[in-house]
Order: C-alpha cells, then structure tokens, then sequence
C-alpha cells in the first residue's frame, strides 16, 4: 500500500491525504486514474475541481510512459534473445568445423543434442519476454556468459558449458 500511496503522490496536486482517498476509492494506478476522467476524481471527497484535469492528463501520459517502456523493453529483449541464438549456432558450426571426425562419436551426438535443447529453450524464453521481462533478462545475460570461452573449448567443455547455458534459460521458465 505504501508503494501505492507513493506512486500516486508523484501527480502533481496529489498529497498524502489525496493518495489515501483515490486508494480508498479504487484509484491504485495511473491508468485507473486516466480511465476514471474528470466525472470520476470529482466524487473524491476533498477533490480541487481545478487539479482535476491536470492529474487526470498527467496520469494519461504516465500511463503512456510506462506501455512505451515496456514495449521497449521487450523488443531489447527479443533481440538479446536473437544474438544468443545466432552465437548457439555459431558454436554449433564451430564444433562442425573443429570436430568433424569426433561429431560422429558418442560425445558428439550429445554435444548435438544439447545445441537443440539450447535453442528450443531459447524459443520458449522468447514466449515468455512480456509477462518475465526481469526474470528473462538475468537469464539471457547468464546463458551468455556460460557460453563465453567455448570457441577454444573441447567438446566435453562445450557440452558442460551448454548445459549451464540451458539451465540458465530453464530458470526464467521456472
């Protein structure tokens, strides 16, 4: 409630007392505010019919503030999600290229199938980029990280390393 309170305190004409009553009222977020208009805010006990337009506008564009961020957000997202799975294949080419002889062996055909699981992982992130935006930045960033230093890597390395990688991913799922 505290966050609340704050968050509508940060419209212009809206204090402490002001913030209880739009709470009271149902009034929690900017675009409850916006959607509520001038008709709405002026029930509110203790209301300055002159504020009223200026919170109700200032709520709209906090509202369009905040979708624009996110939307933003999103679409960085995609594209951090994008690059890793253009470096998993890269590795996969990679191990193609350095192994072509040992991809036909037991460990080679798990190193294969660990490079599917990656990108069908990523795919399911992908999915999940709006409603996990936090949870799947620091999962994204982690499976990058895991994925550094395996151009040099054996194939046993680079299974482990994609491994980790997947396992990052799976925690933005959980």
């Amino acid at each position: 409630m505290k966050k609340q309170l704050n968050k509508l305190m940060k419209l212009r004409g809206v204090g402490d007392v002001l913030a209880k009553r739009l709470l009271e009222s149902g009034f929690d977020s900017y675009e409850k505010v916006a959607a509520a208009g001038e008709e709405g805010l002026l029930k509110i006990k203790g209301m300055n019919p002159r504020a009223v337009p200026t919170i109700v506008s200032q709520a709209a564009e906090m509202t369009a503030d905040s979708q624009t961020g996110k939307s933003k957000r999103e679409e960085e997202l995609k594209q951090a999600a994008a690059l890793l799975k253009e470096r998993v294949q890269g590795v996969a080419v990679d191990v193609r290229d350095r192994f072509n002889e040992d991809i036909s062996g037991k460990i080679g055909m798990k190193v294969e199938k660990e490079i599917v699981k990656v990108i069908v992982s990523l795919e399911k992130v992908e999915t999940k980029l709006r409603t996990r935006s936090k949870r799947a930045a620091k999962g994204l960033a982690q499976a990058e990280k895991k994925l550094d230093g395996l151009q040099e890597a054996g194939l046993k390395k680079i299974r482990k390393g994609l491994q980790k990688a997947r396992k990052s991913l799976k925690r933005v799922l959980a």
